[in-house]
């Protein structure tokens, strides 16, 4: 579990005394090979999953099939808190590389966090930070240029790889197609096609055989994106551990702090 763990010490200090309501819990892993669905539009969901490993995306379907991708899941990401409000699913998620996922039950994972207030804040920031960056997809789809488009998604995906991995790498090389591109960004193949051909003859990406893209030039991809990392609020908050929530508007109160 240490990809999750690194994640959620991203936003707040935890010690193993905070991470033992999270180690005793109940729960299994479940494998999902590329392609595979690991939660599908109008499910009734029950569970509370986890990216061990593995990518995979989270999209709607409209009427005649086209494809709308909402955002990525990478290690250590957690999905679907609606499960906590008995919720059917109103989207899907289907594993783009073989996946391990940690599948807890909704109730379990309700009654973990009310045993550490270092546990909830640090679920609660994860789930503020999924918030921001779909308020971000908004603004990324509706006014910048296709370069920026592809720029700014592939940095944000580097930042948050580096963040769940804590490994600082200089290059990422992220398994999305075309598609999957143009499926994001609300761009055709065709233009997605064109705009990555031009950035490759800018030495900023590459592409490798399988479909694989590699940031090359960070820093130069960076500044034509017009690409920074307020949004993914990456500060860490300083949160009394070990204390039980009473509620949450109690973890909610504590992230204002």
């Amino acid at each position: 579990m240490s990809v999750f763990k690194k994640r959620l010490g991203q936003y707040v200090s935890l010690g193993e005394d905070d991470w033992l309501p999270f180690d005793e819990l109940d729960h299994h892993e479940q494998v999902y090979l590329a392609g595979d669905d690991i939660v599908q539009a109008g499910d009734e969901i029950r569970q509370v999953f986890i990216v061990m490993e593995g990518w995979a995306i989270r999209y709607r379907l409209l009427e005649d099939g086209r494809r709308q991708i909402v955002n990525f899941m990478l290690p250590g990401d957690v999905f679907d808190l609606q499960s906590l409000a008995d919720l059917k699913a109103d989207h899907s998620l289907t594993a783009i590389t073989e996946c391990k996922v940690l599948v807890i039950s909704s109730s379990v994972f309700v009654n973990m966090l009310q045993t550490s207030a270092s546990l909830a804040s640090a679920f609660w920031w994860s789930a503020v930070q999924e918030e921001s960056i779909l308020r971000e997809q908004i603004v990324r789809i509706g006014r910048r240029s296709a370069r920026e488009r592809i720029g700014h998604l592939l940095l944000e995906l580097h930042r948050r790889f580096v963040g769940a991995t804590g490994m600082e790498v200089e290059r990422l090389t992220v398994p999305l197609t075309r598609a999957d591109i143009a499926d994001a960004l609300g761009l055709t193949p065709v233009h997605v096609s064109r705009t990555m051909s031009a950035m490759r003859r800018a030495d900023l990406i590459t592409e490798g055989r399988g479909g694989e893209i590699t940031i090359v030039d960070r820093a130069k991809l960076a500044r034509l994106s017009h690409f920074d990392t307020d949004y993914l609020h990456l500060k860490k908050l300083h949160i009394t551990s070990g204390r039980p929530v009473r509620d949450a508007g109690e973890a909610q109160r504590g992230l204002a702090d």
